[in-house]
């Protein structure tokens, strides 16, 4: 298995960022796009750049409703046919008139052996899902933007899937102290990007820099 990340605020040279969040995931013999960052223009260019077909995709994940995730969907609707993409409750018109399929998702599900969703978690009006991938060293979790708690997301990962978790990375939200302590207890690889706030970085490398990976625009992450 391999995660790239497509958008991020940060990047690579070469490649360009934005305030938004993208991952591609190839594994289990699947291509998946979980979000698709804020523009079209940034998610064609960098996944070019990275060598990634999007028009080979076999599913996408829209964690929420945000204009900065959901916006490159705009790109992949047009370079592929009536793709699936799994999004919590919400406005689903957009999707369609890009071209793609989107899909309903009202609870946990398990979309394909080893990938799950954790379903629709809320945070005010604000409903977020992450997706969570089996691995042989143990659960990956993609979030979004964890409106809800970073650590809910990963704590209903852990519970649809029954594995143990072995990384997090996405946007966690400037969350508290007291939030990552009780994420470093669950995952053994913590990765935070997007909207996770520098504090939370520092406060990571400080406390659990055995933990600590850092990402951008043009990381790649291999598990077994």
């Amino acid at each position: 298995m391999r995660l790239v990340v497509v958008v991020d605020n940060r990047a690579k040279e070469g490649l360009r960022k934005e305030w938004g969040w993208s991952a591609y995931i190839e594994t289990h013999g699947h291509r998946v796009l979980f979000d698709a960052g804020a523009s079209p223009s940034t998610l064609e260019f960098n996944a070019k750049r990275l060598g990634l077909d999007l028009s080979r995709l076999n599913f996408a994940v829209l964690s929420h409703h945000h204009g900065d995730h959901y916006g490159g969907f705009r790109y992949v609707g047009s370079v592929t046919g009536d793709l699936r993409v799994y999004s919590p409750p919400g406005e689903l018109g957009y999707l369609r008139e890009w071209g793609l399929n989107p899909v309903l998702v009202t609870s946990p599900l398990e979309v394909e052996r080893g990938f799950w969703l954790t379903g629709p978690l809320s945070a005010g009006w604000i409903l977020e899902q992450a997706l969570a991938i089996s691995t042989e060293e143990g659960l990956v979790v993609v979030v979004g933007c964890s409106h809800p708690g970073v650590h809910r997301l990963v704590r209903a990962a852990r519970d649809v899937s029954g594995i143990d978790v072995f990384l997090v990375v996405g946007g966690f939200h400037m969350p508290s102290e007291r939030v990552l302590d009780e994420l470093a207890g669950m995952s053994r690889k913590i990765c935070p990007a997007h909207c996770s706030g520098g504090r939370s970085v520092s406060y990571l490398r400080r406390k659990y820099p055995e933990k600590l990976c850092e990402v951008m625009a043009g990381s790649t992450l291999t598990f077994s």
